[in-house]
């Protein structure tokens, strides 16, 4: 629980609240709170339209009213309930573009007043009555459709200032087509169907689904689309038309639907009466429309036994306005930091996107070169020396050249290994030794020819040309596409500069190309004349030929037999058996010479091609990459006294500067939605002091359903928990707000329930 009233900081909040839990909530409790709701909905209505007219919306879900439904399901006429507007009316697709209705409360004294406008101008027609409104809306969806059968996704803007309308903002759009009528493309049906499941899919769109009363609820096609997009129902709202037109006998299939018996809906269900055609044609007053739908309601027969908050416009008004404002609240966080993550990139592309410094002025021009060019040196050097220090290397992994040459090292590695022969196959020694037999000379029996060896050695050898050779193809070839890349990063908005860089990295790359395959074969010719003062030729020579000794003996013992009935007669049958491989392999005869020879040339063979590789990538590094570096800036400041390349050099790209500003535009936009959501957080943390207000909540088997955390010793509501399938949340129900503080609880217990707070 929280602590005492007396103890809590006296800090500035919208709302104090004191929540009385109990079964039912009193009437005055109830005023008290929607009067102190309503005194602060349009602060959250303004943000969201700051939101939308920064064109947010298009990036950015923002929270909003959708009123959809069939063709001649009662759309217009609800909107015109709520605004007193005589929307346009007839047969077939009469809405044919999207209507945005803006209505805020006039001010006492402030008279009706409508601005109406489309998203695809900025030219904006005062209107002074309703009927010049209507006929302006007339006017305008020809223009955006271009002739009486069209149909446009962009959308018309009416902003209503009036005495009689709440503060709220709806979007109507076209009904649901089916069929297409004479003069009307094909395509309309695709149009519109695209248009709403747009509106349907933005997830913080609340869908109005507006259903004629006398219509069969299984079969109204916006409830079904409603549903994928929005299994459980937390932000569709029922809205059913036409009443009067109920069958005989079918009010109570409509009531099982009113009261979310079928097809259910989180928030519910509302009916509606409008004015028919023949009230309208007799001028029947909004006010007298009012007056006839409460007579209506509560003078039926069934739905006047039913609790009236689920009748009328009223209610309706009430409740679209709470959702609508909720939904903003809620959201408030989560657009917020949409948001902040979008104005980060932003800015991160526009820093990007920078100049260094200014180009009016030849003096201009050459610093401006300098300036680049030392900047573009910096980092190839950065890039070359495998030091990753600066953000726009370690955010690109592709800039990072000596890395990536690694693995080309690390390939030459293994393709120098492939190349090698299989000194230890049976195959290699007996071909060996044919060899060898072929080029005997005046050789004394025993001893073996050097000049063989020298032959071998280098015909093995000649085979690393090859891989060599790719690898300073594809070093080359990597060092480019990294010195580009970089020309692009460094000097975005130039392409004439651009160019000449890669030109000059290119050049410098080509002739060390051609001067590192020399040194390659510099050096492929120095290890064909063997020498090696390393240890490691011995040792390893020795370890071969014990190694093939040892495999002897393993041999020897696997092959005697097991019938020996003493340790004389095996000792026997293994010294004849290791007799026999010693005088094959170390007598005097070619397959000995050639056995030894194998053992020689495996281990130079091994040492050789270590010693090539790390002298092969050390020559790479140094002819290519170091070589792109020494003479990279040498000859880019070459230009530093061409005053016509220098002019040419720093015409920026018409692109570049088109990106620029759209971009700067958007960061703009992102920058005032962030501020407008920041200063209503400030606005709600520190107003004029807390309003105290008392509600009542119904507890259920789920607790009150609100997500609380502390705050400074203040319990504050910071979000409503999930409810079963329809069940209403007690604390949305009661009107409590996001961010109210509770200052004191009371608790009634009429029947045993179980109370729940969540904790943040």
């Amino acid at each position: 629980p929280p602590p005492p009233a007396e103890q809590w900081p006296r800090e500035r909040c919208r709302r104090r609240l004191s929540l009385s839990v109990a079964a039912m909530a009193a009437a005055a409790e109830k005023n008290a709170l929607d009067r102190g709701f309503k005194k602060n909905v349009r602060p959250w209505l303004e943000l969201a339209e700051d939101l939308v007219n920064l064109s947010l919306d298009k990036q950015l879900s923002v929270p909003q009213i959708a009123v959809m439904g069939d063709q001649s399901s009662g759309k217009s006429s609800v909107l015109e309930a709520l605004s007193g507007v005589p929307f346009p009316r007839g047969s077939g697709l009469v809405t044919r573009c999207p209507t945005r209705l803006i209505m805020r409360k006039a001010q006492q004294g402030e008279r009706w007043a409508a601005v109406a406008s489309t998203t695809s101008s900025s030219q904006q027609h005062s209107v002074s009555t309703p009927a010049a409104l209507t006929s302006m809306i007339e006017r305008l969806t020809e223009t955006l459709t271009q002739g009486p059968s069209g149909f446009s996704t962009e959308s018309i803007v009416v902003k209503l200032t009036s005495p009689d309308v709440p503060d709220l903002t709806v979007i109507d759009l076209p009904g649901i087509v089916r069929t297409t009528t004479e003069g009307q493309s094909g395509n309309v049906i695709g149009d519109v169907n695209g248009l709403i499941n747009n509106y349907l899919a933005q997830e913080r769109t609340i869908i109005l689904a507006v259903i004629p009363a006398n219509q069969d609820i299984a079969t109204v096609d916006i409830l079904e689309r409603a549903q994928q997009v929005d299994p459980t129902g937390v932000r569709t709202l029922g809205v059913l038309t036409k009443p009067d037109l109920i069958g005989p006998g079918s009010e109570d299939e409509v009531l099982a639907v009113l009261q979310n018996e079928r097809k259910p809906l989180k928030l519910g269900y509302i009916m509606v009466k409008n004015r028919s055609q023949k009230e309208l044609k007799e001028n029947m007053t909004t006010a007298d429309a009012r007056s006839a739908e409460k007579s209506f309601f509560s003078q039926h027969p069934v739905f006047g036994t039913v609790d009236p908050e689920r009748f009328g416009v009223e209610n309706l008004t009430e409740q679209l306005t709470k959702l609508l404002v909720s939904r903003i609240q809620q959201e408030l966080i989560p657009m917020k930091n949409e948001v902040e993550k979008s104005l980060h990139k932003v800015r991160l592309e526009l820093k990007s996107l920078e100049s260094l410094g200014a180009s009016e002025t030849p003096s201009d021009r050459q610093k401006l070169l300098v300036t680049l060019t030392q900047e573009y040196m910096r980092h190839l050097t950065d890039c070359v020396r495998g030091e990753y220090r600066d953000r726009l290397i370690v955010t690109n992994p592709n800039l990072r050249l000596y890395t990536r040459a690694l693995s080309i090292f690390a390939e030459l590695q293994q393709r120098i290994q492939a190349t090698a022969p299989n000194f230890r196959d049976a195959n290699f020694v007996a071909h060996l030794t044919r060899q060898m037999d072929s080029l005997r000379g005046r050789e004394l029996p025993g001893f073996m020819s050097a000049q063989s060896f020298y032959m071998f050695i280098q015909e093995y050898i000649d085979a690393w040309k090859a891989p060599a050779i790719m690898a300073v193809t594809q070093l080359r070839a990597l060092s480019l596409e990294v010195a580009t890349q970089l020309c692009e990063a460094i000097a975005l908005s130039y392409p004439v500069l651009r160019d000449a860089y890669r030109g000059v990295a290119s050049r410098i790359l080509e002739q060390s190309e051609e001067d590192c395959t020399k040194g390659l074969s510099e050096l492929i010719k120095r290890e064909k004349d063997p020498f090696t003062i390393n240890d490691f030729l011995q040792a390893h020579i020795n370890k071969l030929r014990y190694d093939r000794f040892t495999s002897a003996v393993g041999q020897a013992f696997r092959r005697q037999s097991s019938g020996h009935d003493s340790f004389a007669s095996a000792k026997e049958e293994v010294a004849a058996s290791l007799k026999s491989w010693y005088r094959q392999t170390h007598g005097v005869n070619s397959s000995a010479n050639a056995e030894d020879m194998s053992a020689i040339l495996e281990a130079y063979w091994h040492l050789a091609a270590k010693r090539f590789v790390d002298n092969a990538c050390m020559l790479l590094d140094e002819r290519v990459m170091g070589e792109l570096v020494n003479k990279m800036q040498e000859h880019c400041y070459v230009f530093v006294h061409d005053e016509n390349k220098l002019t040419e050099f720093f015409e920026e790209d018409s692109e570049m500067v088109q990106r620029r500003t759209t971009l700067t535009a958007k960061r703009d936009r992102l920058s005032k939605a962030n501020a407008a959501m920041a200063n209503i957080q400030i606005e709600r943390s520190f107003g004029k002091g807390p309003m105290p207000v008392r509600t009542t909540l119904a507890v259920g088997s789920c607790g009150i359903g609100l997500q609380l955390a502390e705050e400074n010793g203040k319990m504050v509501v910071r979000g409503f928990r999930d409810m079963p399938e329809g069940v209403e949340n007690p604390g949305q129900t009661a009107g409590v707000l996001i961010g109210d503080m509770i200052d004191q609880v009371r608790l009634r217990v009429r029947v045993k329930v179980k109370v729940g707070l969540r904790m943040c």
